[in-house]
């Protein structure tokens, strides 16, 4: 918490609260949220929410083998669709990060009442845009990336096992799906009554593509072939998703899969 609460410190707040001085731009976005069983998994237990008025989005992934695992992702991104955007900056991040853990009991809540040796979790990767800027909350392996000028790039570190054995120096990044290890989460929600969620925020810029998605996207697409679909002449974003999906599902689907996407286009009375 002191980690997250000092990053927003370190903003200049009064550049995003103060009316009476310049603004920074500010943008508009289209989104796409789909979601897939896969050819595997016997149900879905990955959840999505698009709450686009409040400039959010949200993917949640229920941790397989767990009791209920849908219930908790059901349960994050039910929570989320509550969420109302505050006045400043700093008190809309930490409603958001209320919201969660708001979450976090009600499913510790279904937990107890399910037994003591319940356990249920999710895995969840928020994108919250104010302004000029994107917030990225998350616990666990659900991802969010970047699309600029054609170069993807990962925008959360994966709280998971090989993660650290990658930044150990264990294996290398193209080892960690293949692992043994690699459905191995050691943070989520649900999982501890002490929830620790983790935060970075971007600079956006005109034509951005964020990409939010559960495990099942890039264990079964590399970040090569994510691009090469994110950048093909489509129509729409919801067929850009789709193709995403169709892709994953012809490389194996062998998790459910979930991706929302959301594109930055800078507001027509900023231009």
């Amino acid at each position: 918490n002191l980690s997250r609460i000092a990053k927003i410190k370190r903003l200049d707040l009064s550049l995003y609260n103060n009316k009476n001085i310049n603004q920074p731009a500010e943008f508009t976005f289209t989104c796409s949220g789909i979601s897939t069983t896969g050819h595997v998994r016997s149900k879905n237990e990955d959840s999505f929410i698009n709450v686009s008025d409040q400039n959010l989005w949200v993917v949640a992934d229920g941790m397989g083998g767990h009791d209920a695992g849908d219930f908790a992702s059901q349960t994050i991104t039910e929570q989320a669709g509550k969420y109302i955007q505050q006045a400043s900056l700093e008190d809309s991040i930490l409603l958001l990060e209320e919201n969660l853990l708001s979450s976090n009991k009600l499913i510790k809540e279904k937990a107890l009442k399910l037994g003591t040796k319940a356990t249920i979790g999710s895995t969840v990767v928020c994108l919250y845009a104010w302004k000029n800027l994107a917030f990225f909350l998350w616990a666990g392996d659900s991802r969010a990336y970047r699309l600029r000028d054609s170069k993807l790039e990962r925008l959360t570190e994966d709280h998971s096992f090989v993660e650290e054995l990658v930044r150990l120096g264990k294996i290398k990044e193209d080892e960690a799906e293949s692992h043994p290890a690699s459905n191995v989460v050691l943070n989520a929600i649900g999982i501890d009554s002490s929830l620790l969620i983790d935060m970075e925020y971007y600079e956006i810029k005109d034509q951005d593509l964020f990409v939010l998605c559960s495990d099942g996207l890039y264990k079964d697409l590399s970040g090569d072939r994510i691009t090469d679909i994110l950048e093909s002449d489509t129509c729409s974003l919801e067929e850009t998703n789709q193709s995403l999906i169709d892709a994953a599902l012809e490389a194996g689907g062998n998790d459910n899969c979930t991706v929302i996407l959301v594109k930055a286009e800078i507001a027509e009375n900023d231009v």
